[in-house]
């Protein structure tokens, strides 16, 4: 891998490499059903659809259901069979436009604290980009030298 080859995906839109098969799911479905989701799916997120037209989109992610109900801290008992998601999930999400250089994605992830973005055209969500998705685009870069081992 050269140096260009890494300033070239850097200045990539966010567009070349986020992901555009996602699951989006109702906030009143169960932690439960969210994770059988994210098994079946093999995704870390999940978006959650607005309610209604004044409503936003919202995000559930593995973090969200380790650290909020599996360990939720002393006093907090929740059960994955019994609470909605919408309980538990991020919103709003941050969303970016699929036109977007990855590089200022991958600012904006880092100063917001998040690891993932949706991407939004028309009020619409279009594909979600994830930090996993950038590492994954490096892994392929061609190695220019036999004797460098990503």
């Amino acid at each position: 891998m050269t140096m260009d080859q890494l300033i070239t995906l850097r200045t990539l839109a966010v567009s070349a490499l986020m992901q555009k098969d996602f699951q989006i799911i109702k906030g009143s479905c169960t932690v439960a059903e969210a994770l059988q989701i994210m098994k079946r799916s093999r995704e870390s997120g999940l978006i959650v659809e607005p309610r209604n037209e004044d409503d936003c989109y919202g995000i559930v992610t593995e973090k969200d259901i380790l650290e909020k109900v599996i360990d939720p801290g002393e006093d907090v008992y929740r059960d994955p069979w019994n609470t909605p998601v919408f309980q538990i999930m991020s919103k709003p999400v941050i969303s970016v436009n699929p036109g977007l250089r990855v590089k200022y994605a991958l600012r904006l992830m880092k100063r917001s604290n998040v690891r993932r973005l949706t991407v939004m055209e028309n009020n619409k969500i279009i594909g979600i980009l994830n930090m996993t998705d950038v590492l994954h685009a490096v892994e392929e870069l061609p190695v220019h030298d036999d004797h460098v081992a990503l």
